[in-house]
């Protein structure tokens, strides 16, 4: 269910990631885009704002960053977690997708598009499920 709202997102920069960071298309699909390298500037950005999404460039070190978006969906379970991983790390996402991140498997071809997807997503908070 989209509301058309653009939305707020912080994204987390590898150093050496191979998708452009750079690109316009941030400023054209997101309502607020703030953009940090290293976890811990992230984790400060998290604490002090208010994101609709945040998003890991899991390009380069994917088994860090798969640390990382555990300890913030435990730190703030209510936030949209999206990862973005290159295919030779595919076998190494399954743990956060349990853990409720979104995955995005792509080339840095398929950057721009997967940023269009993730400005789709349903942010809106969910009602807790139940166990019988």
């Amino acid at each position: 269910m989209s509301t058309n709202k653009k939305l707020d997102v912080l994204f987390i920069e590898d150093n050496n990631s191979v998708f452009d960071s750079d690109t316009k298309i941030f400023d054209e699909l997101f309502n607020k885009v703030d953009k940090v390298k290293g976890d811990q500037k992230a984790l400060k950005l998290i604490q002090n704002n208010k994101y609709d999404v945040i998003i890991d460039d899991m390009s380069v070190d994917p088994v860090d960053g798969t640390t990382f978006m555990k300890q913030i969906k435990e730190m703030k379970p209510e936030l949209v977690l999206v990862s973005l991983i290159l295919g030779d790390y595919e076998e190494k996402i399954g743990d956060i997708i349990e853990f409720g991140v979104h995955a995005f498997v792509l080339t840095p071809e398929q950057f721009e598009p997967a940023l269009e997807a993730i400005s789709k997503l349903d942010t809106s908070p969910k009602p807790e499920k139940k166990l019988p």
